[in-house]
This record gives structure tokens, sequence and C-alpha cells, in this order.
């Protein structure tokens, strides 16, 4: 083992994903045994995932990681950047055939149902009525692997020099055990546990074991995947809505805090400010949709509480399952859930979003620039937060970054609304909340997203569901990285030529 180890260490880190993306394909045949009348699926599977490891063996054979010597100068960020991008890319590819192979979409819009899996975003162009199980279990368990991460996922099994930096790039910035490998098993543990919680009680309270199975996977990765049309709330029952609320909320926290209440830490984590922050939220929308709920849209009481709970946990932590149809909700309670969308989940979770923790930051220095002016001259303060890796300072820099950060995000919003815009045909308004659903790996539609939706609106859903997982910035790094080898390459042969 440990011989083994150290050649796959040594190989190719593009090897080495076309391995572990092949397996994770090869994944959803597990399933066949128990439903041997879709035995006709396997070839689906079994070409792509198989063909992808092989290949991926060779690689690793053929192929050594580059030497790192120009590499010094460079971010984590940066060294990790094209290995990430090349894994999500290739996964996304790679779990579109299944879907292409067996005839049940064609690849564009096998594409789109690959990326809002992996990217647990959760929007769908396939009917999941007409959906084999082997197709639906694919889909859940792209959602649960994509929550984890490639990078995640890979350094369980292997780690090399250059693990550290893309588990980084990857957007993990849990250090939970000394090392880089535990770490990622202790995560894997902790989601491995809650899947078996999950499954257990929704078996339990009444689903069949498959679709209990399928239903924790999606709502533990913050994604929304359903095996039925009506999603959660076909089920109409209160005991699987309150599994569903802490698997979602369970999904949408940083790792670190979860290790912690596995630890029974329970005070540490819930000191963190974005824990807090997210309490608060909770508590001032949830009866905000309540109230709303009962004197605008007419709803019982008893069902408006459930309903209200239920959609502000399922928005904010970007999971958007539903219990009762959103679009037929009153103006203001949707505009709130608008709100709670652009949020978001815990940083270093599976949700999307802003991130609690940026929220927070901004509306901290929105207040402490409010209290300076009105403060005396020399009152100096240190303003801190608590983080999951303990006490920090809100300094000028961390301020500067999150507004950079936030700037950006809304810039490519309005980009992603102004082409939806054009190539729809619709209002600004449901252009708006469209992509911003896919940017944020929300998951809810207006109906823009549709089998027959034009191909400039695909590719832009597409870019918004990478960007919001990726956390934006990676993508660009990727890109400036890929035109500096370019160049590099060129000015290695020239210099050779001569």
């Amino acid at each position: 083992m440990k011989s083994l180890r150290k050649t796959m260490a040594e190989g190719s880190t593009y090897g080495r994903f076309m391995i572990l993306v092949g397996v994770l394909v090869l994944a959803p045949l597990a399933v066949i045994p128990f439903f041997p009348e879709e035995a006709d699926y396997v070839s689906a599977f079994l070409m792509p995932g198989g063909i992808s490891a092989v290949l991926g063996a060779a690689v690793m054979l053929l192929k050594k990681n580059p030497e790192t010597r120009h590499m010094e100068w460079q971010s984590s960020l940066q060294r990790g950047s094209l290995p990430v991008m090349f894994a999500w890319l290739y996964g996304i590819f790679l779990g579109s055939l299944p879907f292409v192979i067996s005839g049940l979409l064609p690849f564009r819009l096998a594409v789109f149902e690959s990326t809002s899996g992996w990217t647990t975003t959760g929007m769908t162009v396939v009917d999941v009525d007409a959906m084999p199980h082997v197709i639906l279990f694919h889909r859940s368990f792209m959602q649960y692997s994509g929550g984890l991460g490639f990078i995640a996922v890979m350094v369980m099994v292997v780690h090399g020099k250059q693990s550290a930096h893309m588990f980084s790039a990857e957007g993990h910035i849990d250090k939970l055990a000394p090392n880089l490998r535990a770490s990622a098993l202790t995560i894997l543990r902790i989601y491995a546990i809650l899947l078996a919680f999950g499954t257990i009680l929704y078996f339990l309270f009444g689903m069949e074991f498959f679709d209990a199975l399928c239903h924790a996977m999606s709502a533990l990765s913050t994604a929304g995947f359903s095996t039925r049309s009506g999603s959660i709330g076909a089920y109409d029952s209160i005991p699987i809505d309150i599994v569903t609320i802490v698997l979602m909320l369970a999904g949408s926290t940083n790792f670190v805090i979860l290790y912690f209440i596995s630890k029974r830490r329970f005070k540490r984590a819930f000191k963190v400010s974005e824990i807090r922050f997210m309490g608060g939220l909770i508590a001032v929308f949830f009866p905000l949709i309540t109230l709303s709920l009962i004197f605008q849209g007419g709803v019982g009481i008893g069902k408006a509480i459930l309903d209200g709970l239920f959609g502000v946990i399922s928005v904010v932590t970007t999971t958007a399952y539903s219990t009762s149809d959103f679009w037929a909700w009153p103006p203001f309670c949707f505009a709130l859930l608008v709100l709670l969308m652009l949020v978001g989940g815990g940083i270093g979770s599976t949700a999307g979003g802003i991130k609690l923790v940026r929220v927070y930051l901004m509306l901290r220095a929105a207040r402490l620039n409010i209290r300076r002016r009105l403060s005396p001259a020399r009152d100096i303060s240190l303003p801190q937060y608590e983080r999951p890796q303990g006490r920090s300072q809100i300094t000028a820099e961390l301020i500067g970054e999150t507004f950079g950060f936030v700037t950006v995000y809304f810039g490519i919003m309005v980009i992603g609304t102004l082409i939806l815009t054009l190539s729809e045909s619709v209002q600004v308004f449901d252009a708006m909340f469209e992509f911003t659903s896919a940017f944020a790996t929300v998951g809810l539609t207006n109906g823009i997203t549709r089998p027959d939706m034009s191909t400039v609106t695909l590719i832009t859903q597409i870019v918004g569901m990478i960007l919001g997982r990726l956390e934006i910035f990676i993508f660009f790094v990727a890109i400036y990285e890929c035109f500096r080898k370019a160049r590099r390459f060129i000015e290695d042969r020239q210099r050779a030529a001569n």
C-alpha cells in the first residue's frame, strides 16, 4: 500500500483526477443489483468510468508532475488553480456521459445536469418521475461528492506536495487535524455519519430506503435534487421536514464547526460569529415570512409556521427543497427569500451565495463606520469577530478583501442578468432571479431554465454555477495561469530555436 501510494504521489496529478472521477462515475452501478431490470444502463456508466480510470493510470505512468522550481513565488491559489479547474471541468464532462450514452439527454442538456449536480446547485432539466433509479442515484451522488469537493476526496486516498495548494484553492479553509489527509478523512467521517443518520431517519419516517439515501445525500450537500417531482413536499410529513432541516443546516455549516459539535464542544461552536448571524437571520426572517403567509397569503397558522421555517432554512442554506409552491407566496415573502438566497451559507461549507461571514463583516464595517462618525476622535476600538479557528481582528485589509469579493460578485450578477435578459427576452427581475439562483447554487427556477432554453442561456447558467461553487477567483486565476504557461512555453521554444 505504501509503495502504491508513493507511486501515485509521484505520478501526474491529472492522471489521479481521471482515476478518481472515473471511480465516482462507476459508483452508481452499486444500485443495479437492487434494480436488475435496469441492467441495460450498466454500459452507460461502465464505459466512461472504466475508460477514464484506465486512461488516468496510463497518464500517471507516462507523465510525471512538472517541476516546481518556477512556482516558489506563487500563492496557493495560483499553484492549485489549474489542477482544480481541470478536476471540476473533467468531472462535469464525464458525469454528463451516462445521460448521453443511455439516450436520456442530448449532450448540451447532459452537461447542464452534470454541472448542476457536481456544483450542488440542483437545477434540473429532466423529468425525475421518468428516470431510472440508477440515474437518480447518479444525480444525488454527484451532489454528495461535489459537496465534499474533488480535492478533498482525492486527498483522502493519496497526497503529494501539491495537495495542500489544491485543497486551499478549492475553497477548503479547514484544518481539523495536524495534517491534510487526516483533516480530509475527518470531514468524510462527519459527513458519512450525517448521511447514515439522515438516511435511517428518512426510512423510519416513511421513505423507501432508496429515496431516503438519495434525499439524505442531496440535503446534506445543500443541493436539492429529489427523486420526486414534488420535492420534499410530496411526502407531506412533518418528521421528514424536520430531518431535512437538520441536514440542510449541517450541510451549510463550516466543517470546523461541525467538528466542534461532533466533539460536543457546543459552547465553542455556537460562539462563532457566522453561526450567531445565521441564527439572527432565521429569527428575523422566519416571523416576517410566517406573518406574511398568514395575513397576505391566507395560509393557516400551523401550515404558515411550518412552511415559513422550512422555506427560510431551505433558501439560506441554498438547498431549495420545498414543502410548498414558493411562486404562490405573497411578493413580500418572495422578496425576503431573494435576500436570503444572496446571503447563502457558511464559508467552507457546501452552501453557495456570498456567504454568511462576508455579509456579517460588511454589516459590522457599516456599523463601525457610523460609530466612528458619532464617537469622539480619541475613541479607538479594535473590532474583533469569532472564527472557527479563534478570535480575529476585523482589519482594514479584511474589510477590503470582503468588499472586493462582493463587488465582483454583484458585477457578475449584473452581467449574467443582462445576458439572460437578451437571450430569453424576459423582464430584468426574472433574469436576475434565474441567474442569481444558479450563481448562488440555490436551484430555484422561474421557468427560464428548461430543456428548450437557448444555448446562450445554457452556457451562462453553467458558467454561473461553476463560478458560484468555486468562489469566483479560482476561475480567473486558472485562465491567467493558462496564458502564463502558454507564454512561457512559447518563450522556451524561441530560446531553444536560437
